[in-house]
């Protein structure tokens, strides 16, 4: 059982108002095989687990405890620290006298309750989680002590079985407990983001009479925040899918605007580059691989230039004296220089959506993409193959 509230401890909380007010409730146990153990009586604050009652089982392990419950809270009935049984009991659906009964040889898999509907359906849906964990547990082991391969496909396959068991008895638990607070157990058993339509399936589900309950706010707090999460992940994605259209190959570069200036304040468009092929390299002067790679992009240049080949840089510089002094200290020797002097906050990443610099874009005569991305040899070999020396 612990594997079920370290999952979903955060929802799992009460105060002292809800323990000093409410209606009476009995607990009337009888625990076989524990004589000489004690059984607690614990509720949760916070993460931890407060005990309420407690009693020292006798021969015959009968035992009597009683508490106040107000709202819907979780208790737990336990004889070691990690091995209990949980309760969920409230004023309204919780008869005044509930009867468990459980042998300490296997408390979890023998408890029952009796006079809390909710409480039992948590203990069968537990017994059935937990089983099917421990035997998926003992397959994975077979499955990787041996070396048959026959074997092993009959133990995956059994192993995939229990999974998608797992996944039906979870998904049925949902449904049928989606508007009490015990769908909130099955919240150990889901995996966000991927399983948010069944948080939301509980959120709409306690809604309808719990609205209030912290319960409910926790997860329509998370659901929130995952929608928001999903939301922003959409629209990067969105984003992304517009920069590689936007730059797709054999497209039309886009040109970067009037912002971006020559260091004398003129402007460069690239449609005035056509007739040439053209390389965009998008550099800096405090950026070490730039300025490693510049004297191979001049060398290529000097070598293609009477070809009908140009470089149009364009600087994630800031400061406009550094981004001058690293074109003469270079050597750049090609007129086509620009920058809006925006560093990262330049509008060059998201037109052409790049996220790390040296970064190139090949142009064709007429200004179409040809290639993304080429630097020192493989630039090299694009240009022979172009120019065929």
């Amino acid at each position: 059982m612990k594997i079920l509230i370290s999952a979903c401890s955060i929802f799992l909380f009460i105060t002292g108002m809800l323990t000093a007010q409410g209606k009476s409730v009995e607990i009337k146990g009888k625990i076989t095989n524990g004589t000489g153990k004690t059984v607690y009586l614990k509720t949760f604050v916070g993460n931890n687990q407060l005990v309420l009652d407690s009693t020292v089982l006798k021969k015959n392990g009968v035992f009597t405890m009683k508490t106040k419950v107000g709202l819907p809270t979780f208790f737990t009935l336990s004889i070691e620290p990690e091995v209990y049984a949980l309760l969920l009991l409230d004023s309204v659906t919780t008869s005044n006298v509930v009867v468990f009964s459980a042998d300490a040889n296997d408390f979890l898999y023998s408890h029952v309750f009796q006079g809390s509907s909710e409480s039992s359906a948590i203990a069968e849906f537990s017994k059935k989680m937990v089983r099917n964990t421990e035997t998926k547990a003992d397959l994975n082991k077979a499955f990787y002590s041996s070396s048959n391969i026959a074997e092993r496909t009959k133990i995956k396959n059994s192993i995939d079985s229990l999974e998608r068991n797992a996944i039906q008895v979870r998904n049925d638990y949902i449904e049928t407990n989606k508007e009490s607070i015990a769908v909130i157990i099955a919240l150990g058993y889901i995996a966000l983001p991927g399983d948010i339509e069944l948080l939301r399936k509980m959120e709409q589900g306690l809604a309808k009479r719990y609205s209030s309950s912290e319960y409910y706010i926790n997860i329509k707090n998370q659901l929130t925040q995952l929608d928001t999460q999903l939301k922003m992940q959409t629209e990067a994605e969105q984003r992304k899918k517009d920069f590689e259209a936007r730059t797709a190959i054999g497209g039309q570069a886009p040109e970067l605007g009037n912002q971006f200036r020559t260091p004398t304040g003129g402007t460069i468009t690239l449609e005035s580059l056509r007739g040439s092929y053209v390389l965009i390299d998008f550099w800096a002067s405090w950026c070490g691989p730039c300025r490693k790679e510049n004297p191979n992009v001049v060398k290529l240049y000097k070598k293609y230039k009477d070809a009908g080949f140009t470089i149009y840089s364009v600087s994630l510089d800031k400061v406009k004296e550094s981004w001058e002094a690293a074109i003469v200290q270079d050597g750049l020797i090609w007129p086509n220089h620009v920058s809006d002097l925006k560093q990262w906050q330049t509008e060059a990443t998201q037109i052409y959506g790049f996220n790390g610099i040296p970064y190139t874009v090949l142009l064709d005569k007429e200004g179409k993409i040809m290639e993304k991305n080429l630097r020192g040899p493989y630039l090299e070999e694009k240009l022979k193959a172009i120019f065929g020396y």
